[in-house]
């Protein structure tokens, strides 16, 4: 028991000489061995209390901080390089397939860069989005027209033009083309957005006849994606309209003819669409005029005036006068004044199988010996490595300016798919003008003549040419348009036919007589093959073996990560 005592005794003596790391216990006085002075003794804190936030934990955190800090700022920075690289790596490409003047301001170039790729290369699966094309074309036009931007030197155009013409005769001939390419691509995107409405109070634009108000009693439900249908008193037009931009083209002083001959036939092809024909026909005949009128000193005009013929007096006629001809022609077959437009395409579809062959290029030399001593070109020095890398670096020299179409066309593979698309013209005009059968039958012969020279000229395309290439998209289009009249037409002479023997009750099998099956006489009954459904299987076969022509298909795009796509 006296044992047990003493145990508890010096454990509790033992308890009283522990402490804390911030607790100080007293001291006896008998048994201290230097003064208790303050400034020696540690500071009394609660009895269990530890602390934490020591030098060596303060150094480490601010260590860890600025480290991270530090990697941080280095991840930003490398992620804003990689960004940047890949927008100039993206603008670089677009202006190697839409090049700009190299005059203007880059946000003027990246303007009209976004706006063509808008236009001709939409998303995989999605149409063209023809609002935010015009939103793009209205921001170059814009800027263009700024002095304080890209408008240096840009004047207001005399008063007898239309309000907002401007006159670009002092500029340079690319800011020139540019100007014209950005005002036509502007005017074909309105086109599409012509109507569309701006509304004020949540600035959304809303599409054309879906607005609420007097002045469109029975509005149109809103497509999917848009919410609350605008009032008419919050709204306003977003976009000038496709007239206005025309006229001003039109008007505007330093256009070339060649330019306001493809906008006036540009205008005159959405007047038509929009069902004003007197307007159209006008503009279309100031331009075939303005055509015929480029070239002087001809021994004899190069059109009839009465006719609207091209006459042969004056020699080969101009591609502009051509084209326009082709185009007011065309016009004319759709108002329904065949007598007119028959004669003026024989007159263009002669005229151009008069034109001279094209000059073919020297041939090069294929000896061996030729081939050792020649020294490399400078087209084949610029297929090495290191001037492929620099080239890449190098901005891309603006194209030279097109043919101004004063000089007459040669015969080439897209005059040969032009000749075909005429033939197309007379053809169904010949079918449809006249319910004769000899009509009729002259007609599918022009249509099948056209579908013949365009899938000839389509196999003769090299395979190399890009399937954008005006050549390719003519004959495509050709051959298509060719190939669905046909059908049309032999469909509609079948039930012609079959209708005909229908009520002539002619039978289209015989049979044998009474003792035919029995004797073999008459047992293998002659199937009566019909002429037109005949070839209608012809086309058919033929649609067939021109489907990989017409199809043309293209791998989709693949973006950054396609490494991870199968």
């Amino acid at each position: 028991m006296m044992m047990r005592r003493l145990l508890l005794f010096r454990l509790a003596a033992s308890r009283k000489l522990l402490r804390t790391f911030a607790h100080s216990t007293a001291v006896r006085t008998d048994l201290r061995g230097r003064p208790q002075l303050p400034f020696l003794s540690v500071p009394s804190a609660r009895a269990g209390r530890v602390r934490y936030l020591t030098t060596e934990r303060k150094a480490q955190l601010k260590y860890e901080i600025k480290t991270g800090i530090k990697y941080t700022g280095y991840i930003w920075v490398a992620g804003l390089s990689l960004l940047g690289a890949w927008f100039a790596i993206v603008q670089e490409r677009l202006e190697r397939r839409y090049p700009t003047p190299h005059e203007w301001s880059y946000r003027t170039r990246m303007d009209l860069r976004g706006g063509n790729c808008a236009r001709f290369e939409p998303s995989p699966g999605k149409i063209t989005d023809w609002l935010q094309v015009a939103w793009w074309f209205e921001t170059t036009v814009n800027r263009l027209q700024d002095p304080k931007i890209d408008g240096k030197d840009v004047k207001d155009a005399p008063h007898d033009c239309p309000p907002g013409t401007k006159d670009v005769t002092q500029k340079s001939e690319e800011w020139r083309r540019g100007y014209y390419e950005a005002m036509m691509g502007y005017a074909k995107a309105a086109e599409y957005v012509d109507g569309w409405v701006l509304d004020k109070t949540r600035n959304i634009v809303f599409p054309a006849g879906t607005m609420i108000g007097p002045s469109n009693p029975y509005p149109k439900p809103l497509p999917p994606g848009f919410k609350g249908a605008p009032r008419e008193e919050d709204c306003e037009l977003r976009f000038e309209s496709p007239d206005s931009i025309y006229l001003r083209i039109l008007f505007t002083p330093g256009f070339t003819n060649r330019q306001k001959i493809e906008a006036g036939l540009a205008y005159g092809s959405w007047l038509d669409y929009k069902g004003i024909s007197g307007p159209a026909a006008i503009v279309f005949e100031d331009a075939v005029h303005l055509a015929a009128s480029e070239r002087q000193g001809l021994p004899a005009e190069p059109l009839d005036r009465k006719t609207w013929t091209l006459n042969e007096a004056a020699g080969l006629p101009s591609e502009n006068l051509l084209t326009t001809l082709t185009a007011y022609a065309a016009f004319r077959a759709r108002q329904g004044a065949i007598d007119s437009a028959l004669p003026i395409l024989v007159s263009i579809l002669r005229a151009r199988r008069s034109l001279p062959a094209p000059t073919p290029s020297p041939t090069p030399q294929t000896s061996l010996a030729a081939a050792l001593n020649t020294k490399p070109t400078s087209a084949q020095e610029r297929e090495t490595p290191w001037t492929t890398i620099s080239n890449f670096f190098i901005p891309p020299a603006y194209p030279a300016p097109p043919p101004d179409g004063t000089a007459p066309p040669t015969r080439d593979a897209l005059d040969l798919c032009q000749e075909a698309a005429l033939s197309l013209h007379i053809g169904e005009i010949m079918y449809t003008s006249s319910p004769s059968p000899a009509s009729r039958e002259e007609g599918l012969g022009w249509t099948r003549e056209a579908v013949d020279v365009a899938e000839e000229q389509l196999h003769q395309l090299p395979q190399k040419v890009y399937q954008d290439s005006p050549a390719r998209a003519a004959c495509r289009d050709c051959l298509a348009t060719g190939l669905g009249n046909w059908a049309a037409m032999v469909a509609k002479l079948a039930k012609e036919e079959e209708r005909a023997k229908a009520a002539a009750g002619e039978n289209k099998s015989s049979g044998g007589g009474w003792f035919g099956g029995l004797w073999g006489e008459g047992a293998a009954k002659v199937e009566e093959v019909d002429r037109w459904a005949a070839e209608e299987k012809v086309i058919e076969e033929r649609q067939r073996r021109v489907r990989e022509l017409l199809e043309d298909l293209k791998p989709p795009p693949r973006g950054i990560l396609s490494f991870l796509q199968a």
